[in-house]
């Protein structure tokens, strides 16, 4: 009887043993740290959450800033292209109006239009 009560008590030990090993891995395995570490966890996360949201802003405004400054560029290219098509425009339309304004072909124009140079003028003097 006693052996048995003996076996009984260690029985019950170690089964008080092994449920409280158990219970201390279980702890672990689910919860897996105090809390304490779980809050600093936790607030790592956040700071990091938030250093992730920081660079992003910051990248977006510079892909925003580069994407603006590429159209800016390519409305400057532009406005360049214009500017020397209407200065090449500009100097054909200056040696047209210098050839047509020469005193040779005016003369010749005049001519071919029926004027004909002064024969005889008379001046008024007009005195004030």
């Amino acid at each position: 009887n006693f052996q048995l009560s003996t076996f009984n008590f260690q029985l019950s030990t170690f089964n008080f043993q092994l449920v409280t090993l158990m219970s201390v891995l279980w702890q672990r395995r689910t919860h897996g740290v105090p809390r304490r570490k779980a809050q600093l966890d936790r607030t790592l996360a956040r700071i990091f959450l938030a250093v992730v949201l920081v660079v992003t802003v910051l990248a977006a405004a510079y892909l925003s800033l580069a994407a603006s400054n590429v159209r800016l560029s390519r409305h400057v290219w532009a406005m360049e292209q214009a500017l020397g098509e209407a200065e090449r425009t500009n100097q054909a339309l200056a040696v047209g109006i210098a050839r047509w304004s020469s005193i040779p072909v005016l003369q010749e124009r005049s001519v071919a239009l029926g004027y004909a140079p002064a024969q005889n003028v008379e001046y008024l003097r007009m005195e004030p």
